[in-house]
């Protein structure tokens, strides 16, 4: 029951990251349903200041958790994280009574013969950093998420506008300081893996070598003809060796979920990007719209474009969370 003279709190959604001294910021209208999220908001704070909302759900830093692979052990449910605390007691470098863990199956919840679980396992120290430095924003934090989920959320909903929701797709998230490729399907992370970037690959392709790769292919692995010789490309780039090696794990781990497609998110030249790993992978790749899962006609962003957008990009897949688990 809510008392007539209480306060009504907001139905909006806030998520932050922490940048530095600044912090990144998106905020909807909450929660995706049967209709898109709006996106009310977003981009850089300069200082950090009042954003109301009713929720507020912050984003770690790659770099202040881990996400491991385990068996799933034969426990109840409700004993899971303690059970996956045990068995990557040797997996950290860490006294594991400094983690907080958080533990989700590998593709989902649908029983299979072998299962596993994907171990989420964060510093004590770093969420409560991560917490305390986003208080002056919004006192109402309530949810630690991941950039690994909010890539799928992106890559699911992108999967689903392309009639591709059945199938597993790929989406690898490439910025100055993170490359990140997962794979999905029916909504469910199946595999993740935290990859080398690749400056040279992105400045030929942001220079204009990369040749265009407009036009629709059939899906899977197609033979793309080369063009005119370019030296700067005469040796592999270690972005597209180790997504190769990625989709050779994949094919061979999941034999029966043959990989669809591939998306590229980045903040600029997504198109040119995926145009370049298309030719020189083979598989067919696509740039990928963060915005586009939204209602249309979003606001600017706060602070300059390119760099707003790059920032939130994780924020944008985390505005799509729906699970109800909290790490």
């Amino acid at each position: 029951m809510r008392w007539p003279w209480s306060a009504r709190r907001s139905g909006q959604r806030l998520l932050l990251r922490r940048l530095g001294k600044q912090h990144a910021f998106v905020l909807t209208d909450g929660p995706p349903g049967d209709e898109p999220a709006r996106l009310l908001r977003w981009g850089l704070l300069a200082e950090a200041r009042p954003v109301p909302a009713g929720e507020a759900i912050a984003l770690l830093d790659p770099a202040d958790y881990q996400i491991l692979k385990v068996d799933t052990p034969r426990v109840p449910q409700e004993e899971l994280k303690s059970a996956a605390r045990w068995q990557i007691k040797e997996m950290v470098d860490v006294d594991v009574a400094e983690l907080t863990l958080d533990v989700m199956h590998v593709g989902g919840d649908v029983e299979r013969t072998q299962r596993q679980l994907f171990v989420v396992a964060a510093r004590n120290s770093a969420i409560k950093a991560l917490t305390e430095s986003a208080s002056a924003i919004s006192e109402h934090i309530s949810i630690v998420d991941v950039w690994e989920t909010a890539l799928r959320n992106l890559l699911a909903a992108q999967a689903r506008r392309d009639d591709l929701a059945a199938k597993a797709c790929a989406a690898v998230h490439i910025d100055e300081r993170h490359c990140l490729l997962v794979v999905c399907a029916g909504d469910e992370l199946f595999y993740t893996r935290r990859l080398e970037g690749d400056p040279g690959l992105l400045a030929r392709a942001r220079g204009g070598q990369a040749e265009a790769g407009a036009a629709e292919l059939p899906l899977g692995f197609e033979y793309q003809p080369g063009g005119s010789f370019d030296a700067s490309a005469a040796q592999e780039s270690p972005l597209v060796v180790e997504l190769q090696r990625s989709i050779d794990v994949w094919e061979r781990s999941w034999p029966e979920l043959p990989l669809a497609r591939l998306y590229v998110v980045t903040a600029e030249h997504g198109p040119e990007v995926a145009a370049l790993i298309q030719r020189e992978l083979g598989q067919r790749t696509v740039a990928l719209d963060s915005l586009a899962t939204f209602a249309p006609d979003a606001p600017a962003p706060e602070g300059d474009p390119i760099k707003a957008l790059g920032a939130c990009l994780p924020l944008l897949g985390a505005a799509l969370r729906t699970e109800t688990r909290k790490l």
